[in-house]
């Protein structure tokens, strides 16, 4: 699997902003700073794990990705999910570190992270606010 020119090739590690819980049979992220969520399936959080305790370098998580099932068909796919972590703000550069042992996806699909569509401050209503009709 080749690397991906629109990519940054430094080490990248999960941001301490954000914020991950296991959810069904993957994960949603927080970010603390724009309170967006994401979702992430079961291949992107394993990917996530990866750079949860220290940087991982996108060579690495490539080669890990291919100890999971991934075939050269499925890089550009890796490549696209790196990118959209780096796009979204989720991670940060680092130096890099050996990538911790974790559990690998019970099958390879490819890896898929979505945004919600509004940050969390808009989608949560005070309880005060008197436009919000009381239960009666």
């Amino acid at each position: 699997m080749q690397l991906n020119p629109t990519i940054s090739t430094r080490a990248g590690m999960l941001r301490s902003s954000v914020v991950p819980t296991v959810y069904g049979d993957g994960a949603i992220l927080l970010d603390l700073t724009t309170k967006y969520f994401y979702h992430l399936n079961e291949t992107g959080w394993a990917i996530v794990q990866l750079m949860e305790s220290g940087a991982a370098a996108p060579e690495a998580i490539v080669k890990r990705c291919a100890q999971w099932g991934a075939t050269s068909n499925d890089a550009a796919d890796i490549w696209r999910f790196l990118d959209d972590l780096h796009a979204f703000g989720l991670v940060e550069e680092a130096q890099p570190a050996s990538l911790p042992d974790i559990d690998a996806p019970t099958r390879w699909i490819s890896p898929c992270i979505e945004r919600q569509a509004e940050p969390l401050h808009r989608l949560v209503t005070s309880a005060f606010d008197p436009s919000i009709p009381l239960a009666e």
